[in-house]
Formats: C-alpha cells, structure tokens, sequence
C-alpha cells in the first residue's frame, strides 16, 4: 500500500481555514507523524511538515507523480521477495533537511520525504533499505535486540543508550545488500548515497576507518550513532553528547553505511539475505 500524504497536506495549508484544517491533518494521522517525529531526532524535534505554497506545489506534484509512486509499490514488491517484511509507504514532505527515507515502528511503515530526494541516491534504494531496517526491528522472527516489544513505543534515540553501536551497523549494512539485489548493477556510490569523489576517498580510507571503528563497535551511545551514522547532526548535539577531540570528528559522511556495507557482505553470501535480515548481528 502506498499514501500520498503531500497532497491532502497541501490541500489543508491552502484551506479556508488552514490552522483547522492542519490541525485536523495531525490528529487523523498522528500515529505516523508521532513515529516520524521520533525516528528524525534530535535534527528534527517538532516535525514541521512543509508549508511555503510554491514548494508544496512542487511536493505535491512530485508524490503524484505516477511513476514515482509505482517505482516505490515496485522496490517494496521486490523487497518481500527477498524475505524483507511487507510494510506500507507513505509520502510526506518536511521543512526541515534530513533523510530522504525513514523507517518507521508503530505503526510500521516506510516514510518517504519527497523534499529531501537527491539525485545521489534514487528513492527506490532509500526504499530498499528502510525495508531490510522495518524487517529487523518488527519482524517477529527477527534475533535483534532492536525489535519493539509489542505494548512499548519505539524510540531508536533511548535504543541507542544502550544497544551497541554494532546492530545498528549491521541492519545499515544489510540494508544495502537489499539494496544492491534490487539495483543489479547500480554503481556502490549510489547504493551508499555519496557522490563519486566521497565514495573514491572510502575506499581509500576502509582500512583507517576500520581501525578506528572497531574500538566503538560494542560501544552504545547516542553520539556514537551519530558519528558513524548520521554525520551531519553533530552540531545539534549538546558539547557534552559530541565526540571527543580524538580525531574521530574527521569520519566522512556515509563512513559507517560504508564499513557496513563491506563488513555484512559476507554473512550475506554465506546465508542469504532473508535469513540475513532476521539474524542476530
């Protein structure tokens, strides 16, 4: 199933009355846009949904976009194929920068931000990726410690306090295999989401960056997901939370996608990517 949700929030912000029909939006969806909230902390606290008129014209044109809408029923299709769980898609469009795709728990659903779609990374791997993450963190036959006990909320900021940094590497890495089996061919850089000059310099630096990475491995910590994970939000960290001055702080963008990807390749030759998907890091 896929919900263009940029089009009725366009619709809302251009309204009569568009602080009711807003308000209304936010109360029918808040389930999904809650999760969302959780899921782009700390970069994106408040989830402001985009609102500028000429760039909801833009959004809204982009996730009706017929094309664009099946290429993401396709990758999903194809993921299931694979063993990745079946989970529902969602269009939205926030104000803010981020992720062009985030993977979502409780409700389980693959959001996609139509405003931050770059021309590095097609959607449909964005797609593919969350799909191998909503597999390992609600499949019920799924051996990580990230899968959400039925009856709690799902928070990946307190999972991040205390499971190690190594099982959310692993779920990146094998989301890029997913990734990868859905785009035979795909250059890697496109796959990791780094433009060519950034993946060359990955390359260069594996054996550096594996060195460094391997004393953070069953180390948990916001920050430490941060670092390796999510290199543009240091500076919204508290100086407390931020990575010592060890060096660390020059890791390149994509460095842990990266490692993951190299590092996961091959358990995933060895059992496959449904199993894959399900076993313990």
């Amino acid at each position: 199933m896929l919900l263009d949700l940029v089009s009725p929030w366009a619709a809302a912000v251009e309204a009569t009355d568009p602080a009711r029909a807003c308000a209304a939006f936010r109360r029918r969806h808040a389930p999904l846009l809650d999760a969302l909230r959780r899921q782009r902390a700390p970069l994106d606290t408040t989830l402001a949904l985009a609102t500028d008129r000429l760039d909801l014209d833009r959004y809204a044109a982009a996730a009706a976009d017929a094309g664009v809408q099946q290429e993401v029923r396709d990758v999903l299709a194809r993921a299931a194929e694979h063993g990745a769980l079946v989970a529902p898609a969602a269009l939205l469009a926030s104000a803010a920068a981020g992720d062009s795709v985030e993977a979502l728990v409780d409700p389980a659903t693959i959001a996609v931000l139509v405003n931050c779609v770059s021309a590095e990374e097609p959607v449909t791997v964005a797609v593919a990726r969350a799909a191998a993450a909503v597999t390992r963190w609600t499949a019920a036959d799924s051996a990580s410690p990230l899968r959400r006990t039925p009856g709690e909320i799902w928070d990946r900021w307190l999972l991040a306090r205390t499971v190690p940094l190594s099982e959310w590497l692993y779920t990146e890495g094998i989301g890029v295999h997913l990734a990868a089996a859905l785009h035979p061919g795909l250059p890697p850089r496109h796959l990791l989401g780094v433009p060519r000059g950034a993946y060359h310099r990955l390359r260069e630096r594996e054996r550096a960056l594996r060195a460094l990475l391997a004393g953070d491995l069953e180390r948990a910590g916001v920050d430490l997901v941060l670092r390796w994970l999510l290199p543009a939000a240091r500076s919204a960290l508290p100086a407390s939370a931020g990575p010592a001055d060890d060096g660390r702080s020059a890791i390149p963008a994509m460095a842990g996608r990266y490692l993951a990807w190299r590092m996961t390749a091959e358990r995933v030759t060895r059992v496959g990517l449904e199993q894959a998907m399900r076993m313990a890091a």
